[in-house]
């Protein structure tokens, strides 16, 4: 008997790529403006606010491979989990080489260039960077499934208290830099110790088990710290440009924002929709996967048939809403073909 859809993780599901689609939109307009700019400005909190949208992603895959009550074997983790994405990597890794480096230079009338070509297939669209690791993950989950468990909850708690200390305060203290040079050398203290198990996205990972199996106190207060660091994100690009720093998955700001964003979401109240809500919440979190994919794509024809002149607030609003509706429409119609639904995993 299949256990029933955790309606909440769908949610966050469709919440997650509806972030990723938004931070695309407009990330030009953080990189390529001056932060005097209405573009930047617009860029910036658009940009900040959606930078939950991988969190959320990682800590829903480890709220559900790292869950007790799961029979996950290595076998299976191989044969289905893994070499499932495999495939999807290389097929759509594939595709899109063809279509931005053999497609699109032919239509303008250049040259290819067989290096371009191979190197893209090789390591995939700006977005693919996200299946290798998700892979990674996989990869790594049967060692944590070994100690992530309830009786363990003290040591998972040194886990996430080591990695703050190791990897989610480096961000902040690059930042610090800007303002105090030797910052920079508790950086390089603290890479000394090569603490890398508790690096990468494991902790995302780790987090979303525990916060969907350990009752969380006090969540107001979760709600503060992620709100708060939302808005220091917010401030500190706009005045800084540094977006590197600012926007990255391991700054402890972006950390507890996702992790205010998932608590709300999933630690509450259970909410009950009815069957038709329901449903369609469960259609769109099967196509999240799909429009994660190829969101890039129908990106690339907006622009090219609506090139940027003014306006950048109605600009990133009408190609958000044309991107995400074209990309959500285009998957639920290969959802419906025998075959094709494979490729987007609806």
């Amino acid at each position: 008997m299949n256990k029933e859809r955790n309606i909440s993780l769908d949610i966050t599901r469709i919440i997650a790529v509806l972030a990723v689609v938004m931070i695309h939109t407009n990330v030009k307009f953080v990189t390529s403006y001056n932060i005097a700019t209405p573009e930047f400005f617009w860029g910036n909190i658009f940009d900040s606010i959606s930078r939950i949208g991988v969190p959320l992603f990682v800590m829903i895959s480890g709220a559900l491979m790292l869950d007790e009550n799961r029979n996950i074997s290595i076998k299976s983790l191989f044969l289905k989990n893994i070499k499932n994405i495999a495939f999807l990597l290389i097929f759509w890794s594939v595709l899109y080489s063809c279509i931005y480096n053999i497609v699109f230079p032919l239509s303008k009338g250049k040259s290819l260039s067989f290096k371009r070509i191979v190197s893209s297939m090789l390591l995939g669209h700006y977005h693919m960077w996200y299946l290798y690791m998700i892979i990674g993950l996989y990869l790594i989950t049967p060692f944590l499934r070994e100690f992530i468990s309830k009786k363990n909850k003290n040591l998972i708690l040194l886990f996430f208290a080591v990695s703050v200390l190791t990897q989610f305060s480096q961000p902040i203290l690059n930042a610090l830099s800007l303002l105090w040079n030797d910052v920079i050398y508790f950086v390089k203290f603290i890479e000394k110790f090569r603490l890398d198990f508790f690096g990468g996205f494991i902790t995302y990972y780790i987090i979303g088990w525990y916060l969907t199996n350990i009752k969380i106190k006090k969540k107001w207060s979760f709600y503060c710290m992620g709100f708060f660091s939302l808005l220091i994100t917010v401030l500190y690009v706009q005045i800084t440009k540094d977006y590197s720093n600012g926007y990255s998955n391991m700054n402890l700001l972006i950390l507890l924002y996702s992790v205010a964003v998932f608590i709300a979401l999933n630690c509450g109240k259970k909410w009950t929709p009815d069957s038709r809500l329901k449903n369609i919440i469960e259609v769109l979190s099967k196509l999240s996967f799909g429009v994660y994919i190829v969101h890039p794509l129908f990106l690339t024809v907006f622009r090219k048939i609506f090139g940027y002149t003014k306006a950048p607030l109605q600009y990133i609003l009408i190609c958000y809403v044309v991107v995400t509706i074209l990309s959500f429409a285009s998957c639920f119609a290969a959802s419906k073909i025998p075959g094709v639904k494979k490729l987007i995993r609806a």
